[in-house]
């Protein structure tokens, strides 16, 4: 485990500039850098690098971080790879994390498992590999290859291999190389039942399956005779290393033609990732037979927003064609589908009409899904108004589920015309939608706010007037508290006063806050660590932030620290107009956030003690009510006095 000085010293040593710089131009552009952005397709560069927080942001996406999480991005690299791609390129020294025997002895284990399994992993791709090439018996895989019309480099490309039919010859081979049986079995490598163990893949042709980094995690194998007593393929179970949702077959040799041609093209098997990247189309994966998942679409989205799904002519293909298209939608990416004539896979069309008619049937012929779904359904619904009512339904569902509103507009035009409706009707339709899934999300919200608060024993409003209230005020509260979070994260380290040693922003802000909880829900986990660490003897830099651990934190930090506009010097210099700098001003900034809030706080507690005093029964309560409002009034005018008579109040 690496340790966390090493991480420091790897994020206080690596320059975004540097590295962001290898892979995408920038031009300097005022005190930052400026370059196209390398996560989605533009033509005006949106994508700004700032040396001086380390960080960068693309305005046009949003992608952000500092050099590590471009990496990661990027490189499709893991966290500890990309530590390790830095500590190397800056001669950075890898410690180990001090820590406990037994967090070490399980952090070992782990380790030592995870890495076993790989190299049980990669010895099974030499053994079938070297036994098809090398054995008389394993011929019959080479040939059932070259009967598909895999040439010999693309075999070697994908390390294609076959085990053999007998009962333990893979197992016997890696025991007798030193491998634990146990490794054998949790790499799905062997199976047992009772006292026998058994290869777990027999007579097959196998698929090297690697993970973004090239190493094998698991496999498919492709029995080569129909048997109806046998699938025809059988997977790797899942293990430490192998999580069939979270993989797609042949994105390690696809990622680069990807953010090349900002392009994927997703197929159903394995010989169709194979024949097209032997014909040299090369920007193809593969679900592996599996439904799409919503991992396997965020790591296509990692490298590009744009799918273009291909699948079979038949109705088994048409069906696998739609499923998964939504959630491809919620992910905001762009999706096109292309239906191959009938009785033909990308495999046997490609081999059939050749790599460049390949590629333009492809561009002639792919639909966007509105386009797809109307000619799939068109000809039945056409005099049918019910299933054309049922047919439009499914088509707003659809568009109700693109989170961009640029994109809904253009597809609720399109689907206009295509219906010959107006296009107010569905734009009402989709509203309905939206609204009813952000209703249901935030009733979600809240169920986990309750909870939450119920375990914690914190205090929430009391009653649904309250909460009601709340709701209503919340925009205001998300301005007030996000300048709050904003201000704590740049100047949290700075000095109130440069004479006294520990009196920081961070120090005078939750000192002056005491008692007030954050209750944005993005910003409060932000806000509790920043508490955390200052009851720890902690107060950090934005650095901290902008380079932190959990990515929320970092994304919140980069998002609240950057602008996609700045001040031309050449501009103000030319009016002699003189910027402040901020250490003139953020005294009085830290003051009038804090004041603002307290403020809000104030009103909103007045009106919550006003209802009370409405509904009162008891003369009791109803005269402490009447003193805490007098003190509240009291309050809220000395408020008042201090920022101006400017209030920020809940929205009646």
């Amino acid at each position: 485990m690496i340790s966390k000085f090493t991480i420091q010293k790897i994020n206080d040593e690596a320059r975004v500039e540097d590295v962001v710089g290898e892979f995408v131009t920038l031009k300097k552009r005022g005190a930052n850098l400026l370059g196209l952005c390398p996560f989605h397709n533009e033509k005006t560069p949106s994508f700004n690098v700032n040396p001086a927080r380390n960080i960068y942001k693309c305005f046009g996406c949003g992608k952000a971080g500092g050099p590590l999480q471009f990496l990661i991005d990027y490189q499709q690299l893991s966290y500890p790879d990309a530590l390790k791609y830095l500590a190397k390129k800056y001669n950075i020294e890898i410690e180990e994390e001090n820590i406990t025997d037994e967090e070490k002895q399980k952090e070992l284990e782990k380790h030592n498992l995870v890495e076993s399994i790989q190299i049980a992993n990669a010895a099974a791709q030499k053994f079938y590999t070297d036994y098809m090439l090398n054995n008389e018996s394993g011929r019959i895989g080479l040939a059932y290859f070259k009967e598909r019309g895999f040439l010999m480099h693309t075999i070697e490309k994908f390390q294609l291999g076959f085990a053999p039919d007998g009962f333990d010859g893979f197992t016997k081979h890696a025991l007798n190389e030193g491998f634990q049986l146990e490794v054998l079995k949790k790499a799905g490598l062997t199976s047992s039942k009772e006292n026998s163990t058994a290869d777990f893949f027999r007579n097959r042709v196998m698929f090297p399956i690697h993970n973004m980094t090239g190493k094998v995690v698991g496999f498919g194998g492709r029995i080569m005779v129909k048997d109806e007593k046998s699938p025809k393929y059988v997977n790797t179970a899942e293990s430490e290393v192998y999580l069939k949702s979270k993989l797609l077959y042949g994105a390690w040799f696809a990622k680069n033609e990807i953010r090349k041609k900002d392009e994927c093209l997703l197929v159903e098997g394995y010989t169709d990732v194979v024949s097209l990247h032997q014909s040299g189309i090369e920007n193809a994966v593969a679900s592996s037979g599996t439904s799409l998942t919503p991992d396997q679409i965020r790591l296509i989205k990692r490298i590009t927003p744009n799918i273009t799904m291909l699948y079979d002519g038949d109705a088994a293909g048409i069906k696998a064609a739609l499923r998964g298209t939504d959630l491809i939608l919620e992910e905001g990416m762009n999706v096109r589908i292309v239906v191959l004539p009938d009785a033909e896979d990308p495999d046997s069309y490609v081999k059939k009409v050749g790599s460049d008619a390949f590629a333009e049937f492809i561009k002639n012929n792919r639909k966007d899904l509105i386009l797809f779904k109307t000619s799939l359904f068109a000809a039945e619904a056409k005099n049918d108004p019910i299933k054309k009512s049922e047919l439009i339904r499914d088509i707003i569902d659809s568009i109700g589920k693109i989170p961009d509103s640029i994109h809904r507009s253009v597809y609720v035009k399109e689907c206009s015309q295509l219906f010959e409706m107006d296009e107010q009707i569905l734009i009402t339709e989709v509203n309905k939608l939206r609204r009813k899934k952000a209703n249901d999300e935030q009733t979600t919200i809240q169920k986990q706010d309750a909870q939450q608060a119920k375990d914690s024993k914190q205090d929430q409003l009391p009653d649904s007037f309250h909460q009601q209230q709340f709701n209503e005020a919340n925009s205001n509260l998300h301005v007030l508290e996000r300048d709050i979070i904003r201000i704590l994260i740049e100047f949290g380290s700075w000095k109130v006063d440069e004479e006294a040693e520990a009196n920081t922003v961070a120090a005078y802000m939750l000192d002056d806050l005491e008692g007030i909880e954050i209750e944005t829900l993005r910003f409060k986990p932000v806000y509790d660590l920043i508490k955390r660490e200052f009851l720890q003897g902690n107060v950090h830099d934005e650095k901290f932030f902008t380079a932190n651990d959990d990515e929320q934190v970092t994304n919140l930090a980069i998002e609240l620290l950057t602008q996609p506009y700045s001040l031309s010097d050449n501009w103000w210099e030319k009016y002699k107009i003189v910027i402040p700098d901020k250490k003139s001003v953020f005294i009085k900034d830290i003051q009038s956030a804090c004041i603002r809030l307290k403020q809000f706080r104030n009103i909103t507690e007045l009106k919550k003690i006003e209802q009370r005093i409405k509904e009162a029964k008891d003369e009791t309560e109803l005269i402490k009510l009447m003193k805490l409002h007098k003190l509240l009034i009291e309050q809220k005018k000395e408020f008042a006095r201090t920022v101006g008579n400017v209030i920020y109040r809940p929205t009646t």
